[in-house]
């Protein structure tokens, strides 16, 4: 006899049951970082596509045919140059102090003068003055404004292209022949020389020509004449008295006595240095009883020589 085997109905499965909130997170990690590894490794292209994609970066600017200028460079700044008119003058009492010229430089007429101890400052080409004859470093208390201002209306002296005079500056020989060819009616009395060290169209070539031909200042033994040299305060008074032809005293010493350093007077200038302070020609310094006779002139104490030197010429005129 046989059993029959009652067989229960099959069941549904059951439903899976739902992830718990670490299993989820642990998806979203994983997911994530696996996302970051691949736009990690993405280029920069592909990146920016995709952001622009999700809306989340502005289309890239399309490339401007124009090329971008380059950015102005700033230029380097230069210290200015500094023209010899923007420099210092010396005063007279700081040029005639030790750190100036001491040695004597000579008379033009003597033999192998002994050259300065120092370089000479270098000289300015002077130009015609101006029309209205006056000079901005020239006031009218200055001692030798009377002086400079006579000459400067006779075009004797002349004022540098600033409109200045420099009266503290050394004269040099060269002025000085240009001043006397000005100032007095030179006559020839030797050949001309053809002096070595006169550069191409000198200035004053003219003037050291004639000076030269009328036997007032005849250069050196080398046939030089050393045009840019300052002149001493004697060589000036001797070249001076020259010119007017004045006569020396009989008695030279006695003359000169009145100055404490006419010792230092070179022989060979002695007789003509005391014709020129018996006809009133030495000036410039406030001491009366100094003549500083190897110290480098200046413009303002050669132009008052001179000065006083076309006074005693037109006396002399006018007695004859």
């Amino acid at each position: 006899m046989g059993y029959a085997i009652a067989m229960s109905p099959p069941y549904p499965p059951e439903p899976p049951s739902p992830l718990d909130l670490d299993e989820w997170i642990a998806i979203i990690v994983t997911l994530t970082t696996i996302g970051g590894i691949f736009y990690w490794a993405m280029g920069k292209e592909q990146k920016q596509q995709i952001l622009q994609d999700l809306g989340l970066s502005p289309p890239s600017p399309q490339p401007d045919s124009t090329p971008e200028s380059p950015e102005p460079t700033k230029p380097t700044p230069t210290a200015p140059e500094l023209s010899e008119s923007e420099t210092t003058p010396c005063s007279v009492e700081t040029c005639h102090g030790t750190s100036r010229h001491d040695g004597t430089s000579g008379n033009p007429a003597a033999p192998a003068p002994l050259a300065p101890k120092t370089t000479p400052p270098s000289t300015i080409t002077p130009t015609t003055p101006t029309p209205s004859v006056e000079f901005s470093d020239v006031p009218d208390e200055f001692w030798a404004h009377v002086a400079i201002a006579a000459l400067a209306k006779r075009d004797i002296v002349v004022g540098f292209p600033q409109g200045e005079f420099k009266p503290q500056r050394f004269a040099t020989r060269g002025e000085l022949a240009v001043m006397l060819q000005q100032g007095f009616a030179l006559k020839p009395k030797q050949r001309a020389i053809a002096f070595k060290d006169l550069p191409p169209n000198y200035w004053g070539d003219e003037a050291i020509k004639a000076v030269a031909k009328a036997g007032i200042i005849i250069g050196y033994p080398d046939y030089k004449f050393r045009p840019n040299q300052p002149i001493t305060r004697a060589e000036a008074l001797v070249v001076l008295a020259k010119a007017l032809n004045l006569k020396p005293p009989s008695e030279p010493s006695k003359t000169l006595k009145q100055y404490t350093d006419s010792h230092k007077i070179p022989d060979y200038a002695i007789a003509n240095v005391a014709a020129a302070v018996k006809a009133g020609l030495v000036t410039g310094y406030p001491q009366g009883n100094l003549l500083n006779p190897n110290k480098p002139a200046t413009r303002a104490e050669l132009a008052a020589m001179l000065h006083q030197a076309s006074v005693v010429s037109r006396n002399r005129a006018s007695r004859q």
